[in-house]
């Protein structure tokens, strides 16, 4: 087990989700190009993605400001620091209203946070990233606290023609403060984050919506070739990418491989009995291979997916404060041929203080990578 670091450690977490729940059912009034053949909408979209209702925010109000604002205060709440110790705000987002001043701007102002602001573009591996940036801002000494935030209004972004993708993607945030501690606990962070880029293009797609169209595409492009918003590949070979990514940015955390996971190296083995996995919620499918891949128990992978469903880069962090705050969920498969959805389970198994969490995430074609803490809270 590498080192942990008794220093620095998430503090506080805190989440939000919009108030309008939309079912499966109903998400079919919006999709367009559904094919009947499959069967019942509902049906569909709960086997091939394993999810059942997700929350989008009102299309008249600032989604990202309101629940990156309530996200934010539970974290801070949580974390019992003052706000004006916090040296800086990161907010993980790519669907934010204005580029400048900018949401993280007013969040600082709506906090009485002095220090710098600034939004991190990453997708689904944002709120990743931004952890492992608070921490390293901590652990250097230039800041004492950090805030970060994911947050995502994906119902904004969604290509309603195209239903394998649309059925994924759901609106919420949420946040951590990062800071120093001095309790001598073993707590804290483990060793260093694994991070890696791994330029894949045509699998996860979307132009930069605030240049002006017409400056993008220029007077020889036909404007059908602008992806105005999020499209991706599906199928096996996006799945099986996806998994194998986010497993080996595990086991390499601790200093392993996929060749020794494969190979049932015995001290992996008895390190991964320990994980409390906070998986990217990308597709419910996707989350079951990860935790068959790792060996680990069902109880220790946590899931957030089968009534929130992807929200980009905020998954990680309301996964994570579900995990803190509620425990966790679990999927009970329906019996071949009912036609029926399967049976969602929640538990109160939450995480507890020394535990051994690791956050994985992919997304952003491709963008990955894995962090490892002990619980301190």
């Amino acid at each position: 087990m590498p080192e942990i670091d008794r220093s620095v450690a998430i503090l506080g977490t805190g989440s939000a989700v919009p108030k309008h729940c939309v079912t499966n059912a109903e998400l079919l009034e919006r999709i367009n190009g559904y094919d009947e053949t499959s069967g019942d909408f509902a049906v569909w979209v709960d086997r091939v993605t394993h999810i059942q209702k997700r929350y989008f925010t009102d299309p008249a109000e600032d989604g990202v400001k309101v629940l990156s604002t309530e996200a934010a205060r539970g974290a801070i709440e949580s974390s019992g620091v003052d706000p004006g110790t916090i040296d800086q705000v990161i907010l993980c987002s790519f669907t934010f209203h204005d580029m400048y001043p900018g949401v993280h701007a007013w969040l600082a102002q709506e906090f009485g946070i002095t220090g710098a602001s600034f939004v991190l573009t990453a997708a689904c591996s944002g709120s990743l990233l931004g952890v492992t940036l608070g921490r390293s801002l901590v652990q250097s000494g230039q800041c004492r606290n950090v805030l970060v935030i994911g947050c995502e209004c994906m119902s904004r972004v969604v290509d309603w023609s195209d239903p394998i993708t649309a059925i994924l993607f759901a609106d919420a945030a949420g946040a951590v403060v990062i800071g120093k501690k001095d309790d001598g606990e073993d707590t804290g962070f483990i060793g260093n984050s694994v991070q890696y880029t791994d330029y894949a293009d045509g699998n996860i797609q979307m132009d930069n919506a605030n240049i002006p169209l017409d400056m993008v595409l220029g007077p020889e492009q036909s404007r059908t070739t602008h992806r105005e918003f999020v499209r991706m590949e599906g199928g096996p070979r996006v799945m099986r990418n996806a998994v194998n990514r986010m497993a080996s940015s595990v086991v390499e955390v601790f200093g392993y491989t996929l060749k020794d996971l494969k190979a049932g190296n015995e001290d992996l083995r008895e390190i991964l009995a320990q994980v409390h996995l906070i998986p990217h919620q990308a597709n419910g499918r996707i989350v079951d291979s990860l935790q068959k891949a790792l060996g680990l128990e069902s109880d220790h992978v946590y899931r957030t997916v089968y009534e929130h469903g992807n929200s980009s880069a905020a998954t990680n962090m309301l996964t994570l404060d579900y995990a803190v705050r509620q425990g966790n969920m679990h999927r009970i498969p329906p019996e071949d041929g009912s036609g029926k959805m399967g049976t969602i389970v929640k538990t109160n198994d939450t995480l507890k203080k020394g535990d051994l969490v690791v956050l994985t995430a992919i997304g952003a074609g491709y963008i990955y990578g894995a962090i490892a803490f002990k619980h301190a809270f």
